[in-house]
């Protein structure tokens, strides 16, 4: 119920918003964590908008980031939310659900999962704690 609620919002947030869903907020979006309180919308935008209650990030071109549209909105594929919040060495909880939560809806796998070299030791350190996540 919650997710569905945080996805109106965003969906009343960002109607008409050239932006693509972001990290955190992409993650929730996408069902990859369990939710959670976010204070604000992470968008990738190419300019600067006025929109209260968004985190944006600039990016040269939304054409470059790996995305698709879902309920409405344009946000990051599965495969990129997980790439970018290892990336930027995001929050350990929201990765771990994340890769739990693909893992659990991918038949305890990562196939799939297209991780570049540079993220791999990271990946691997998630992908044990993912693996385990549910079985406590």
């Amino acid at each position: 119920m919650a997710v569905m609620v945080h996805n109106d919002h965003l969906r009343h947030l960002l109607t008409n918003v050239k932006c693509v869903l972001a990290f955190d907020t992409a993650a929730d979006f996408l069902g990859l964590s369990n939710g959670g309180y976010r204070s604000v919308a992470q968008i990738f935008v190419e300019k600067k908008q006025d929109i209260e209650g968004t985190e944006q990030t600039l990016v040269p071109s939304l054409k470059n980031i790996k995305c698709e549209e879902h309920n409405g909105l344009m946000c990051t594929t599965v495969n990129q939310t997980i790439i970018d919040l290892l990336e930027q060495n995001g929050d350990e909880q929201i990765i771990t659900e994340g890769l739990a939560n693909y893992f659990d809806e991918h038949n305890e796998s990562f196939d799939g999962l297209e991780i570049p070299k540079h993220l791999k030791s990271r990946f691997e350190k998630y992908k044990m704690w993912a693996m385990e996540y549910y079985e406590e």
